[in-house]
């Protein structure tokens, strides 16, 4: 059976399609389209009406993949932080409705976390030592200490590198204050995350998601991201971190391997990454190419071959 799976995150729309069969998950198709659902929408604190039809549009490009393909047998769309925590989400996901015949589902932070790891551990072989996971989203980033078993804490912040922007509105050059106080207010955000780390200790960091996809390609420009993971050498992420630092915008979009949508972001998102290293002590970087999508895409694999057992 046919699956398409939608990730409709704050920046940008993720489409996977797969074959589904009792033994395995082939991915034959991801396509990912800009839709800025959650542009100037943090501090108002609701989705901007342009806002809402790009990004009923981009759904639309989505949807003409799946035509040319001939069709699917199930389709799951989930949305997450900026359709969420905005006070008028539901009404983009009435326009889906209504327009494609498909229901949205709106996922707690929780859920998306849970999503995230069962992605990360499609993409890479764990064992019983315990991984920090990290998913940096438009408006949230997700935390994740586990091992291949289970999941021992998991948390969603509303840190995401979109809504930091709109609320620290930083230089095109970050100026030393403005890293300072970007600083000091991870700090805050994330006490309860540093106990944690304390208490499980892991020195492996797996990220996902699009500023590490792009760090990915900035750091391995000549990479065709034919693995779904890859480590990610600590001295080549830190002459990264103060290159990005240094850079202004347009230096930035020339970078090989910067997108486009990414350029006004990656800033803040290789800060957080760095403090998290730092204050978490990490000793080796990974990223995925799996997340949220390709975690539901397993999960729903394990149920349809439980299901098809049981007949």
């Amino acid at each position: 059976m046919r699956l398409a799976v939608f990730d409709l995150g704050t920046n940008v729309f993720n489409l996977l399609l797969a074959q589904i069969s009792n033994n395995k998950c082939d991915i034959f198709k991801v396509v990912k389209v800009g839709s800025h659902i959650g542009k100037a929408g943090f501090k108002r604190g609701s989705l901007t009406p342009e806002a809402i039809d790009s990004s009923v549009e981009a759904f639309s490009k989505m949807m003409e993949h799946i035509t040319k393909l001939g069709g699917v047998d199930v389709i799951k769309a989930f949305a997450t932080s900026a359709i969420r925590d905005a006070s008028n989400g539901h009404l983009f996901v009435q326009k889906i409705r209504e327009r494609f015949g498909v229901e949205v589902e709106v996922i707690s932070g929780e859920r998306e976390a849970e999503l995230i790891y069962k992605g990360i551990r499609e993409s890479i072989l764990l064992y019983n030592e315990n991984v920090l996971m990290l998913d940096i989203g438009g408006g949230s980033n997700e935390l994740i200490i586990a091992n291949k078993d289970k999941i021992h804490w998991k948390h969603s912040f509303p840190l995401g590198v979109i809504r930091m922007k709109e609320i620290i509105n930083p230089s095109e050059t970050i100026t030393e204050s403005e890293l300072e106080a970007y600083i000091s207010h991870l700090d805050s955000a994330l006490s309860s995350f540093f106990q944690e780390v304390q208490k499980y200790k892991p020195t492996l960091l797996i990220g996902t998601s699009g500023s590490f996809d792009t760090l990915r390609e900035l750091i391995f420009p000549l990479d065709k991201s034919t693995l779904p993971v890859m480590e990610l050498p600590l001295e080549k992420f830190t002459l990264l971190y103060n290159r990005l630092l240094a850079s202004n915008h347009q230096e930035r979009l020339n970078m090989a391997g910067m997108s486009a949508m990414r350029a006004d972001y990656m800033v803040l998102g290789v800060i957080f990454v760095s403090h998290i290293i730092n204050k978490a002590n990490i000793k080796e970087l990974y990223q995925s190419s799996f997340s949220l999508k390709e975690g539901y895409m397993a999960e729903y694999a394990a149920e349809y071959v439980a299901a098809a057992q049981q007949i």
